[in-house]
């Protein structure tokens, strides 16, 4: 029986770990300002998504920063560079793992950019 128990408590831990409702891995914005090396896209819906109630009008910025193996490209797959984005470009961004996005997690490297507009 305590063997059953211990068994039934991993798989609800297994299935809530997998399970996260703000787990986000690719989204499209718009670039609101280019930083140095990175990109601010306003995420303040990442940020709520999955609230209910009262939210709160507070906007969020999301760092989008980039690792050596970042991929720049258009939506055909054509190869671009940093420097071929502005502000204003909508973008879909693939992030390095599966991210939570709230309130105090708002920094991300992104393994894709790809340039919609």
């Amino acid at each position: 029986m305590k063997k059953i128990s211990v068994f039934l408590i991993m798989i609800c831990l297994i299935l809530t770990a997998c399970n996260s409702n703000n787990s986000i891995t690719t989204f499209q914005k718009t670039i609101d300002i280019i930083d140095g090396g990175k990109f601010l896209v306003n995420c303040s819906d990442e940020v709520n998504r999955g609230k209910k109630g009262n939210i709160n009008s507070i906007g969020y910025y999301c760092g989008i920063t980039f690792i050596n193996t970042t991929k720049f490209i258009d939506r055909k797959g054509n190869s671009l560079q940093f420097e071929d984005f502005s502000m204003g470009d909508s973008i879909r961004i693939t992030l390095s793992k599966p991210q939570d996005i709230s309130e105090s997690n708002t920094q991300f490297d992104a393994t894709e950019i790809v340039l919609l507009n």
